[in-house]
This record gives C-alpha cells, sequence and structure tokens, in this order.
C-alpha cells in the first residue's frame, strides 16, 4: 500500500509540474518576439524601397502591437491566475514573432 501511495504521488507531483512549465512559456516566448521585432526594424531601415519599406514598417507596427497586448495578457493572467489569458499571450508572441520574422 504504501508504495502504491508513493508512485501515485510522484505521477500527480511531475504532472502538476508539467503544468506549471508550459502555462509560463510566455515570458520566453515575448522575449523571442521582441527580439524578431529589433531585427526586423534594423532590416526595415535599410530598405530602399518605398512600398516595400511600407509593408516592413506596417508589419512590425502589428507585431509591436501583438507583443504589448501579449505581455500585458500575460501581467493579467499572473494577477489573475488564468490559465486562457496566458495561452492567448502566447499566441499573440507566436504571432509577433512570426510577423517580424517575415521582413526581409
Amino acid at each position: 500500500m504504501n508504495r502504491r501511495n508513493l508512485a501515485i504521488a510522484v505521477l500527480i507531483s511531475s504532472g502538476v509540474s508539467a503544468g506549471q512549465v508550459l502555462a509560463f512559456s510566455c515570458p520566453s516566448l515575448i522575449k523571442g518576439a521582441s527580439e524578431s521585432i529589433a531585427k526586423a526594424e534594423a532590416v526595415a531601415g535599410k530598405i530602399t524601397d518605398e512600398r516595400e519599406k511600407g509593408r516592413a514598417l506596417t508589419m512590425i507596427e502589428l507585431a509591436k502591437q501583438w507583443h504589448k497586448e501579449a505581455d500585458a495578457d500575460h501581467k493579467e493572467a499572473g494577477a489573475k491566475k488564468d490559465a486562457q489569458l496566458h495561452y492567448r499571450a502566447e499566441a499573440k508572441a507566436k504571432a509577433a514573432r512570426a510577423l517580424a520574422d517575415q521582413v526581409k
């Protein structure tokens, strides 16, 4: 009986810790988006074609907006202990990074 209780406790604790690791991946995703936006801004500064520069700057502005929203959602999720807000923050950070990475 003791071994069974120990095995159950180990399974439960590993499941809880794995869930916490997944729930708090938004800070690293937000940081990655920030780095991609900085790179995109550097690239956009070198674009000479006005049409392409306009496209790049528009994508960067949208990526910045999503980055800002992701950061706000993450902070609110921490305050409210709301997993849905963490998921929303992750999605926005991923979208911001993907959009910024399109600037070439």
